[in-house]
């Protein structure tokens, strides 16, 4: 008796455990990338570019996190044009979340200058880093399917019995 209780606390701890395993922010992560690093160091950038990195930080942030732009796959200024206007166009004008023309073109400008310097230069380094984020975001996945099971599970109500009856 005293082996199954231990055995049913061991069973709790490493389920709580595996619960804190993840933030719920990473449960819920949209991309692989969105779990990656949320800032650049620029120090070593040309001092325009930095500025631009703070435009770019001040726009996007306001929308998602800066880690799915910095992480994500994209390395092309034509990549980053394309998406920055489906940005633009997702934009609210009003509502505090419009995208100003002169803040989409500094952070294309940015993210097309960081691209090529993290990513195609740094090619290895970042391929490393892109298959670390997916294994990640495999798990966190994992851990927010069997936590929705577990949940599901605790609302299921029980048939009530037949009493013969309408």
């Amino acid at each position: 008796m005293k082996t199954l209780i231990a055995l049913s606390l061991l069973l709790l701890a490493s389920a709580s455990r595996a619960e804190e395993r993840f933030t719920p922010e990473q449960r819920e992560a949209r991309f692989y990338y969105d779990l990656g690093p949320k800032e650049v160091d620029v120090s070593a950038y040309p001092m325009e570019r930095q500025e631009q990195y703070r435009t770019f930080a001040r726009a996007c942030s306001q929308c998602h996190t800066l880690a799915r732009a910095i992480n994500s796959p994209l390395t092309t200024r034509e990549d980053w044009t394309r998406f920055i206007k489906r940005m633009y166009a997702k934009g609210k004008p009003g509502a505090g979340k419009a995208l100003a023309k002169e803040d989409a073109v500094a952070s294309i400008e940015f993210l097309a200058y960081d691209s090529h310097a993290r990513k195609v230069k740094g090619k290895a380094a970042f391929a490393a880093h892109t298959r670390e984020l997916k294994a990640l975001f495999a798990q966190a996945r994992e851990e927010r399917s069997r936590m929705q099971i577990e949940t599901d599970r605790k609302h299921v109500q029980e048939p009530a019995p037949y009493t013969g009856t309408k």
